[in-house]
């Protein structure tokens, strides 16, 4: 009976590591020049419900006003994201200014952006999955927090961001 039991309860923490692992687990790591190291291992699913119960004006991003001069422009940006998504890999912006430099480029299913300075270095993929979410969510006049961080499941194994300024270096990663 006690080996029964026992079976139970070890199966709770192995069913809710098999959610986790399933529905994946963005990490921010941060590390400040002085030499603090935080990270922060956030289940998306837990993410994704902690954003759907916020109250809607902290979880959802209202673009009504801002919509009318661009929802004109909403099916173009649609259309030229589909056409980067499929088009082959490689540099689409270059922009030099003296030591600033600014890459643009499609990788796989993610577009990547640099910029580098002599003082800080910013690298964000962004996944075409999950631009594609917000900018159907724009078509609506409306962007919801939940279902931007639902698309992220889609991101698994994405670097989102990495950012050095100086000492200090974030990185935000789901797996």
């Amino acid at each position: 009976m006690l080996l029964k039991i026992g079976a139970v309860l070890a199966s709770i923490p192995v069913a809710v590591g098999a959610v986790v692992a399933g529905t994946g687990v963005m990490v921010v790591d941060v590390r400040d020049s002085d030499g603090t190291h935080i990270v922060v291992p956030v289940p998306l699913l837990l993410a994704e419900t902690a954003a759907r119960f916020a109250p809607t004006k902290a979880a959802e991003v209202n673009i009504d006003r801002q919509l009318t001069r661009v929802r004109r422009y909403l099916p173009v940006a649609e259309e030229v994201l589909a056409a980067l998504a499929q088009g082959p890999d490689g540099e689409l912006v270059r922009v030099d200014d003296g030591d600033e430099h600014v890459r643009i480029t499609k990788a796989g299913d993610v577009l990547q952006v640099r910029v580098e300075s002599p003082r800080e270095r910013v690298a964000v993929n962004v996944p075409f999955g999950l631009a594609r979410q917000a900018l159907s969510q724009a078509r609506g006049g409306h962007v919801s927090a939940g279902d931007l961080v639902a698309a992220l499941r889609h991101a698994r194994l994405t670097r989102l961001a990495d950012v050095r300024d100086g000492g200090d270096h974030v990185t935000i990663t789901v797996w």
